[in-house]
C-alpha cells in the first residue's frame, strides 16, 4: 500500500494557531503507520514523501500506480474559519462535492501549489475521466472510508463529521481503493495542541491501522473467496 502525507517542503499545508505545520504533522502521522503496519504485518508499505520535500498531487498518485498499490491513503490535517470545528473527516473521490464545506475543503488541497485554478482551465473533461479512472473502485474506498472514520471516532472519543465526496486532485486517476483523511482541524487551538502530543498521533496511526486490517478480512478476502 502506500500512504501519502500530505503537503511537504514549500507546501506548508495548513497551520495551527501556535504556529504547527500540517506538513508536518502528517509527515508524523504518516511514518507512525508505517512503522505499525510493517511491524505487525508482511504488508510492503510505501510513502510519497519520507522528509520534507515538496511534491505535485500527480506524483503522488502515480507512486501509487506504479507500485501497483492495493490501497492508496493520504494524510491531511483540516482547517477552518471556524476555531471551534473539531473531529475527523474522511474522504472519497467524486466529481461533484456533496456539500459547501467538502467543496471549498477540496479547492484548497487542490490549490495548494497553485493547481486549482488550473484544474478549472483545464475544463470538465479531464476531471470526469479522472473520475472515471477511480469509479470502478468507488465501493471499495467509500467501505474504507467509512470504516476509518467509525475507528477514528471510536478511539479519539470525537464527533462523527461522516464519511464525505469531494473531488480531490490527488485522488483522482488512482487504480486502486483510495481514501483522503482529515485527522483533525489544526486551526483548532485544541486539537493543535493533541496533534503536538505523540500519545494522540499514537492513536490516530492505530485507529488507521486496525481500519486497513479490517477492511482487508472483511472486505478484500472475502470478496476474494
Amino acid at each position: 500500500m502506500v500512504i501519502d502525507p500530505g503537503h511537504g517542503g514549500d507546501d506548508t499545508g495548513a497551520q495551527g494557531p501556535s504556529g504547527l505545520a500540517e506538513k508536518d504533522v502528517t509527515l508524523d502521522v504518516a511514518k507512525r503507520l508505517k512503522a505499525r503496519i510493517q511491524s505487525e504485518t508482511d504488508a510492503e508499505v510505501i510513502l510519497t514523501r519520507d522528509a520534507d520535500r515538496t511534491m505535485t498531487l500527480d506524483e503522488r498518485t502515480a507512486i501509487a500506480n506504479h507500485h501497483r498499490a492495493d490501497l492508496f491513503v493520504c494524510i491531511h490535517a483540516n482547517a477552518s474559519r471556524r476555531g471551534n470545528a473539531r473531529g475527523a473527516e474522511t474522504y472519497f473521490l467524486s466529481y461533484q462535492a456533496n456539500d459547501a464545506e467538502s467543496r471549498t475543503i477540496a479547492a484548497i488541497e487542490n490549490n495548494t501549489l497553485g493547481l486549482e485554478e488550473g484544474v478549472q482551465k483545464n475544463g470538465n473533461l479531464e476531471m470526469v475521466l479522472w473520475d472515471l479512472a477511480q469509479s470502478a473502485f468507488m465501493k471499495e474506498s467509500s467501505v474504507l472510508a467509512e470504516i476509518v472514520q467509525e475507528n477514528l471516532n471510536d478511539a479519539l472519543d470525537i464527533a462523527n463529521r461522516g464519511i464525505k465526496q469531494a473531488p480531490f486532485r490527488v485522488l483522482m486517476g488512482a487504480t486502486m481503493p483510495a481514501i483522503l483523511i482529515e485527522v483533525a482541524f489544526i486551526t483548532n487551538p485544541e486539537e493543535e495542541k493533541r496533534l503536538r502530543d505523540p500519545a494522540f498521533k499514537d492513536k490516530v496511526s492505530g485507529a488507521i491501522f486496525d481500519s486497513i486490517k479490517r477492511f482487508h478480512e472483511k472486505y478484500v478476502q472475502a470478496h476474494a473467496r
